[in-house]
């Protein structure tokens, strides 16, 4: 076999870690929130997610998304793999996996949950009106009714977090989205979480909240409503005007453009 060359080895662990996000980027807070749980010290560089850097692109080149973590001069995209890179760089502080092989694995499907079915069918109700909202918040109360068996008689029950009593790798990934659920909720005027419908997932989102690294990390309410109602007031004009739009087939360049900026921004929120 041979030897691994030093140019791909992995970076010694004083390397200095630089963070590509946004402030409003749950995916960005994910990765914020991981390196304070291990008091790990990073340098952060705030992304304009309309008009991103010739450097984040460099970075990462495929998704051209936030966040990027740079260690020692080298780049890793996607929140959810940094998250298990931190682990594994650094196991001896603060652990976000479980020991055990199988729990690993729990842990890895239910992140793939929040990132494949909930997330989305969040982002539908805020992204729509009518009757694809109606379908789009069955659909969460579906993934939360999911979330809530989990924690009354599945693998997580008796818990105070999804890790145990500390929070582990699935809360950072489903509490760094979960915040929106309200601000949603304030934006939309559709009750998304009901208290006693999801009881266990209720206790367990106000037990994250309260985490002082949590709220070090999450900006503040009213920013991320202003922020919300106006990205959500953009996205139902695009509709409107792409909905009365002479052909489907052949959008204008004018229109398609801030389309694609705005569908690029909502998903990197």
């Amino acid at each position: 076999m041979e030897k691994k060359s030093s140019e791909n080895a992995t970076p010694p662990a004083a390397a200095p870690l630089k963070l590509f996000g946004s402030w409003a980027s749950s995916y960005t807070h994910r990765v914020q929130l991981a390196l304070r749980l291990k008091g790990l010290e990073f340098e952060y560089v705030e992304e304009d997610l309309g008009n991103k850097s010739d450097e984040l692109l460099r970075h990462n080149p495929v998704h051209k998304k936030v966040p990027v973590l740079v260690h020692g001069g080298r780049a890793l995209p996607e929140s959810v793999i940094i998250l298990q890179y931190l682990d594994d760089a650094w196991p001896e502080t603060r652990p976000l996996l479980p020991a055990d092989a199988f729990d690993r694995a729990l842990a890895r499907f239910w992140c793939h949950f929040a990132d494949d079915k909930l997330g989305p069918a969040v982002g539908a109700v805020f992204a729509s009106t009518g009757e694809d909202q109606e379908a789009a918040v069955r659909q969460v109360h579906e993934n939360l009714a999911l979330l809530e068996a989990e924690l009354r008689d599945g693998a997580f029950r008796g818990r105070r977090f999804f890790g145990g009593d500390e929070v582990g790798l699935l809360d950072v990934v489903l509490g760094c989205g979960s915040y929106w659920l309200a601000v949603f909720e304030d934006v939309t005027g559709v009750r998304l979480v009901d208290a006693d419908a999801f009881p266990r997932f209720n206790a367990w989102l106000r037990d994250f909240e309260a985490l002082d690294e949590v709220r070090e990390t999450i900006p503040s309410v009213d920013r991320l409503l202003e922020y919300a109602r106006g990205l959500r007031h953009m996205l139902l004009g695009l509709a409107g005007a792409n909905a009365a739009a002479p052909s489907a087939d052949a959008p204008t360049t004018a229109a398609a453009a801030p389309t694609a900026a705005a569908a690029d921004i909502a998903v990197d929120i």
